[in-house]
């Protein structure tokens, strides 16, 4: 299965152009992203799937027929889709843009409801999987990890964080890792 996964800048190409131009069989968005960005997602008949990240506070997921995984699992016959919305909570200055977020005890209580699944979508990743210890807005989800490491999904497809070149972790133990910052075509078997 071929999926365009977007997330958190963007993409500097039509995301309808590059869903054809790829062939992909679906459309998996990691949050943060800016409805201007995903207009032509309305020509797309790929289904669309995603979570919401932490800036966002437009449901253009209602907008555009993403189904939301935060939570939930989805069937798209070759492998199953689950996923997990926003970021772990922190000490925002300002009044910029506000999306979800949990404190970690928060997470690890919602987690329990998240189903098994071959792919784990999530904005922020678990804790640990390419995130920052030293920055509290960009640290990962103590209960994400529990979960990985409990039901061994295939592939966990995160945003969110901006781990340095050359640190990027790929696999927990069999679960191959995915860092998307843009959009980034995966085959995912």
């Amino acid at each position: 299965m071929r999926v365009l996964a977007l997330a958190d800048r963007p993409f500097h190409a039509d995301v309808a152009k590059l869903a054809a131009n790829y062939d992909v069989d679906a459309i998996v968005t990691l949050g943060d992203l800016q409805p201007s960005w995903l207009e032509s997602l309305d020509k797309c008949c790929q289904p669309k799937l995603g979570v919401y990240g932490n800036h966002d506070d437009e449901p253009y997921m209602t907008y555009f027929g993403i189904d939301n995984l935060h939570l939930n699992q989805l069937d798209l016959g070759a492998l199953t889709f689950a996923g997990f919305e926003g970021c772990v909570s922190y000490k925002r200055s300002g009044h910029g843009r506000v999306g979800p977020s949990y404190t970690q005890k928060q997470a690890k209580k919602l987690v329990r409801k998240l189903p098994a699944a071959d792919v784990l979508c999530c904005h922020c990743p678990p804790r640990g999987v390419n995130d920052d210890p030293d920055d509290p807005a960009h640290i990962g989800y103590e209960g994400l990890r529990a979960w990985v490491d409990k039901y061994h999904p295939k592939y966990l497809l995160h945003g969110h964080v901006h781990p340095h070149p050359g640190e990027i972790l790929t696999r927990i133990g069999d679960t191959r890792v995915v860092y998307v910052n843009g959009a980034k075509v995966l085959d995912l078997t």
